[in-house]
């Protein structure tokens, strides 16, 4: 079962780690470099792992918020009962190593044109050290794992219910796997904004290039 605590954690490690990048920015501008779509399309992978299992859990929680929606929507809860969505986040899974073999090869040297030493090191930290982006892997996309795991258990659960007509039951059961998860839904939340406003700058410093 995922451990909320650690699961936010690791979404705000990368979030900071976004952080460190964001408030150097100005700089790259100064100096644009085609390694920044590299950045950005690697940053694009985890978005979509982010944007799979908020939806999931959007639609999981709407079970048990719309009326008959467990009877009624009953393909949804099997969807997510059935694993796919295990297989989209592993799928996801090795991006983040993608970007530290990028930061080596392609950014480090943009960035040490850029950047004095003291934000060298801050951008090495944000990209290579424990929880960075590039070892997410083992850190965020584990924690996502774990997630995706424990809703597609909530759901066969939940689902047993309603095939056993106990549709009260059902909707309890999906509301209290909402009130557990939800505050690592909100983290996400954050994060995937401070990634696309993140993006979003990229592909600007790669225009000027």
């Amino acid at each position: 079962m995922v451990d909320p605590l650690t699961a936010i954690a690791a979404v705000k490690q990368a979030d900071e780690a976004l952080g460190v990048i964001e408030k150097l920015v100005a700089k790259l501008r100064a100096q644009p470099d085609i390694a920044a779509v590299k950045l950005s399309s690697a940053l694009d992978e985890i978005v979509k792992t982010y944007l799979v299992v908020d939806q999931a859990f959007n639609v999981y929680a709407s079970l048990a918020i719309d009326k008959d929606a467990l009877t009624t929507r009953s393909q949804e809860l099997l969807t997510i009962a059935g694993g796919s969505l295990g297989v989209q986040v592993e799928e996801g899974r090795g991006n983040c190593s993608k970007i530290g073999n990028i930061y080596q090869e392609h950014l480090k040297r943009w960035f040490e044109r850029a950047f004095n030493q003291e934000e060298q090191l801050a951008i090495e930290r944000a990209f290579t050290w424990p929880g960075g982006l590039g070892d997410a892997d083992d850190t965020l996309f584990s924690e996502l794992t774990k997630l995706v795991k424990q809703l597609e258990n909530e759901a066969k659960d939940t689902l047993a219910l309603v095939i056993e007509k106990r549709p009260d039951q059902a909707q309890q059961s999906v509301l209290r796997t909402y009130m557990t998860l939800a505050p690592i839904q909100q983290a996400m939340a954050q994060a995937m904004q401070q990634m696309f406003k993140l993006k979003n700058q990229l592909i600007q410093v790669a225009e000027t290039t």
